[in-house]
């Protein structure tokens, strides 16, 4: 009787250790680069326009940035174009970097059809080595991130961007 209770016993212990296991949580991954370092990473992307270089040294000092990274042939980020060009007037004392890796026609394309040349505060380029995907850790289409008059990290906004919410960002 007493190998039974000591039997049942372990066998009832086995199985909640298991089960603690099973419902244990799994390490987060760890934070993109972006968060470490609060900073405008340094980068290179080919220019739309010309095909030039545009590095982060390119950008005005002083002034809010905001990187956004899309896929040229997403319609959540043609929806986000189209409806950040109708209230353009929000960001005028911002710059604007639109950024993706897909092919350069297409991103070319992407530029010309929303207008983006119509605002001098908006390059838009090609990100070759994929730099933006894994500093951001980039999940999904379209990403802004947006950085103060010096320099600094202060939000991120994915898939669903609210223009307004995205320009009121100090």
């Amino acid at each position: 009787m007493q190998k039974i209770i000591v039997k049942n016993l372990f066998f009832y212990l086995m199985i909640t250790l298991v089960s603690v296991n099973n419902f244990a949580q799994t390490p987060k991954e760890p934070a993109p680069p972006y968060k470490k370092t609060l900073l405008i990473p340094n980068f290179t992307i080919a220019n739309i326009i010309d095909s030039s270089k545009f590095t982060n040294l390119n950008f005005e000092k002083g002034k809010k940035t905001i990187i956004i990274f899309f896929g040229p042939e997403c319609g959540h980020c043609t929806f986000f174009a189209k409806k950040m060009m109708d209230s353009i007037d929000l960001f005028k004392n911002t710059q604007i970097l639109m950024v993706s890796s897909f092919d350069f026609a297409k991103i070319k394309k992407f530029y010309e059809e929303n207008k983006l040349a119509d605002c001098p505060f908006i390059t838009c380029g090609k990100d070759d080595n994929y730099f933006f995907i894994s500093h951001y850790g980039i999940r999904s289409f379209p990403s802004a991130y947006v950085y103060n008059s010096k320099g600094k990290f202060v939000k991120s906004f994915e898939s669903e961007i609210c223009i307004k919410e995205l320009a009121e960002v100090k």
